[in-house]
């Protein structure tokens, strides 16, 4: 699969890729890259383990931003909770 750079150095992700690996608008990747390689990984598909340190900041934040922070932080706090992710 072959893709483009415009003027702006922007590239477009296939939406073939997109739909396979979950991604949206305000997706994060991790960029590593060598001499002749780009490699963007989806922060979203990374497994993660937190610590209950770090799930008492999550709290913190959540509830520091209630009623500003998107509903899909929300949904992975609650999830993060529960053991899901």
């Amino acid at each position: 699969m072959t893709i483009t750079m415009t003027a702006k150095n922007q590239i477009t992700i296939p939406k073939k890729i997109t739909n396979v690996l979950g991604l949206g608008k305000g997706s994060m990747f991790e960029v590593e890259f060598s001499k002749k390689r780009i490699e963007l990984i989806p922060l979203e598909t990374k497994e993660r383990h937190f610590t209950d340190e770090e799930y008492a900041k999550l709290d913190t934040l959540s509830s520091r931003e209630k009623g500003r922070e998107k509903r899909a932080t929300k949904r992975f706090i609650a999830n993060l909770k529960k053991g899901e992710i």
